[in-house]
């Protein structure tokens, strides 16, 4: 009996190390081509044993008759070559992303030492394909050289941000295409990056630890009083 009991938690142990251990790849691609807005999301795990895959056409967000803002997407998911496909809709208030929007940011305020923690996890990131194809038009060939020139210059911004703050291991492929005849806006946006579980797992577990170290923190500063019997910072 005592072995059985042993041989399970080497298992579990190992099992939980490969864990720990294995990649998730994260792939996102913006898509805008006329008045169509597609956004994909893919993340795959254990080397694509799990697949999951959400699309999100944006163009098709409307406000409904009941004030609520409707959202179509499909998703598909792949387990042990098992794939699955099903298109889903989801009701939301635009109030209520404003308003969640306030509390993450204030939740995010009260984590000490938070730029410090995402840094550190962002250079263990690995940014393995960063793509930005891009054509612009306005019909007009002095403002549409106007605005080509500033288009390389907030990917050039864009993509330098990322090779500084995350490990780029290939250069990133910027193209912009001025069209001097044809008023047209069209980009696609491509990115690959991934990271190790054990990884996102320890800066969830320093977020939270210094989310509470914040709060004693401040409790610890503010213990002393001043002449005028207010709190010491």
């Amino acid at each position: 009996m005592l072995y059985w009991i042993i041989g399970i938690l080497l298992c579990f142990c190992i099992v939980f190390a490969i864990i720990l251990v294995s990649r998730v790849r994260i792939t996102m691609k913006y898509i805008h081509q006329g008045k169509k807005d597609t956004f994909l999301v893919q993340a795959q795990f254990l080397k694509g044993l799990f697949d999951y895959a959400w699309v999100i056409p944006l163009n098709k967000i409307e406000r409904g008759k009941d004030g609520l803002m409707h959202m179509e997407y499909e998703t598909e998911k792949e387990i042990a070559n098992q794939k699955q496909k099903d298109e889903k809709e989801s009701t939301f208030e635009a109030e209520s992303l404003i308003d969640r929007a306030r509390e993450i940011r204030e939740l995010l305020d009260s984590v000490y030492q938070l730029s410090r923690i995402v840094r550190g996890f962002l250079k263990k990131m690995t940014v393995e394909e960063f793509e930005w194809v891009s054509t612009i038009g306005t019909g007009d060939a002095a403002s549409t050289g106007i605005f080509a020139g500033l288009l390389w210059t907030i990917k050039g911004s864009v993509a330098g941000f990322i090779s500084f703050t995350t490990n780029m291991i290939k250069p990133p492929v910027l193209e912009v295409t001025p069209s001097f005849q044809t008023p047209v806006v069209q980009t696609e946006l491509f990115c690959m990056f991934s990271f190790r579980i054990g990884q996102a797992m320890l800066a969830a577990y320093l977020i939270v630890k210094n989310w509470k170290g914040r709060k004693q923190h401040v409790r610890t500063s503010n213990s002393g009083l001043d002449a005028d019997s207010n709190g010491k910072y």
